[in-house]
């Protein structure tokens, strides 16, 4: 007798999700083990120099040209376009947190959404996929992708500002936190937040729907 057998509901989306957790607990052991020989960083702190980029801003026209001493020949036009950075070459502790916080937030929405995403596909395996407790766990990764991106630019945005106050003067504004805000939500992870938020409530109403008929059967 043959019997078929029952394919995985949420292949390929358990397979991606292990790829990307091995590959983050991967880079965390590789970028201690860097750390601690002293051939690297790791989350800002190690023995290598904090390097900075002004956000939002280029520097460029055919004025900065003639520091280098490039001239243009008869008949054309140079212009040079770039941005500043600034680095502490023996930076402080407080600079390094400053520095961490520049990527902190964003991987540690990543790894959130890991978890939430392992706990959708769990909760499938244990109830089906039609069911109240994955559109829970949806919604709630819905809401993570918006508001943790959301969290995690303005964050950084902040930490960045403050760390250029440390090494440039005078100290002022570099960054816009609600730009760098509506920048990390378009389009991807607002579009990928609504439609979980909107595939979470089509299966409520389904389960529910379902429960109302097993009930008049």
């Amino acid at each position: 007798m043959m019997t078929t057998r029952r394919p995985k509901l949420t292949e390929p989306l358990e397979t991606v999700t292990a790829f990307f957790a091995t590959f983050l607990l991967l880079t965390l052991a590789a970028g201690m083990v860097f750390a601690l020989t002293g051939s690297g960083s790791f989350g800002g702190f190690g023995h290598h120099p904090i390097c900075a980029t002004q956000p939002n801003t280029g520097y460029g026209g055919e004025g900065w040209t003639s520091h280098l001493g490039l001239t243009h020949r008869p008949g054309t036009a140079i212009t040079m376009n770039g941005t500043l950075q600034a680095c502490a070459l023996r930076a402080g502790i407080g600079q390094r947190v400053l520095y961490t916080l520049l990527s902190l937030p964003s991987d540690l929405v990543w790894v959130a959404v890991l978890i939430l995403l392992w706990r959708v596909i769990r909760a499938a395996r244990q109830t089906g996929p039609f069911t109240v407790q994955v559109a829970v766990a949806m919604r709630r990764l819905g809401w993570l992708i918006i508001g943790g991106t959301a969290a995690a630019a303005a964050i950084q945005e902040i930490a960045l500002d403050q760390l250029l106050n440390t090494m440039l003067t005078p100290a002022t504004g570099y960054g816009d936190a609600f730009f760098s805000v509506l920048q990390a939500l378009l389009p991807v992870p607002v579009l990928a937040g609504a439609a979980l938020l909107s595939f979470a409530r089509i299966i409520r109403l389904g389960a529910a729907m379902d429960d109302e008929i097993k009930a008049t059967v």
